[in-house]
């Protein structure tokens, strides 16, 4: 593989522990010795891609605090790699538009569009994918019986409204049908565990998880559709099953 990088020498990894071997660094902002192998590197980018349908890499060395930029990781994604991070780095630049929304349907969309013509609208519109009535200003699903200036009256009247509407923007039913657990999200990426933590990543936790356990069934899902998502025995990677409208449909 040929690309160019900053600095290479020949020397052990840091990650596999390999000697006599080309290690390299991504970006001409990190200050430090290349203490990795491109075939580590190439596994990490590809596995956070695949399971976690990350976008954003770090420099794996622990002092090092560089954000590498795409250009700079691209040359070790194969194509498919490369077409998936284009399309959620495609998702992030729409995001930054004040038209756009995605869908947040309590049952699982995943879907986004841009609503051209959001200034003239009653304060919702229609998922072109599901159908659901949303609130363009408040990013949920449509109020009904209240107009959005009515709405935000209401909420600050009311407290159990204002909590019910908190837990409508951060909760969603786990999609196992005979669990059925609101899992409430705050941060992170959207791989999600119907367990006490949310995240994938709770047994990195200090605290004890039962990852399941009588009131969790320990279901893996996309946060965004909702869709299912089960563990590959044989490669412990993961196997999504997300919905065509969803922006991880590529990770599938």
């Amino acid at each position: 593989m040929n690309f160019e990088c900053s600095y290479e020498r020949e020397g052990q990894c840091s990650i596999c522990s390999e000697v006599n071997i080309r290690l390299v660094n991504l970006s001409k902002k990190c200050a430090h010795l290349s203490n990795c192998c491109v075939a580590c590197l190439t596994q990490s980018f590809a596995t956070d891609i695949e399971s976690k349908g990350s976008y954003t890499f770090r420099c794996p060395m622990p002092t090092c605090t560089v954000k590498f930029e795409p250009e700079e990781y691209y040359c070790l994604l194969d194509a498919r790699l490369m077409g998936i991070v284009d399309n959620l780095l495609l998702h992030r630049l729409l995001e930054t538009n004040e038209e756009f929304r995605w869908c947040k349907s309590t049952k699982g969309c995943g879907a986004g569009q841009l609503v051209c013509n959001y200034k003239d609208l009653l304060g919702y519109y229609t998922c072109h994918a599901c159908g659901q009535m949303l609130c363009f200003r408040h990013s949920i699903e449509w109020h009904k019986g209240f107009t959005c200036d009515e709405f935000e009256a209401e909420r600050a009247r009311n407290d159990d409204l204002a909590s019910d509407v908190t837990v409508l923007a951060f909760t969603k039913k786990c999609p196992n049908e005979a669990c059925g657990t609101p899992i409430m999200k705050h941060e992170g990426c959207d791989v999600m565990t119907c367990c006490r933590f949310g995240s994938h990543t709770c047994a990195e936790s200090k605290d004890a998880c039962d990852h399941g356990g009588r009131n969790y069934c320990g279901q893996r899902f996309c946060w965004s559709c909702l869709g299912k998502i089960d563990l590959d025995k044989k490669t412990n990677g993961f196997i999504r099953h997300c919905k065509s409208s969803c922006k991880y449909y590529s990770l599938n």
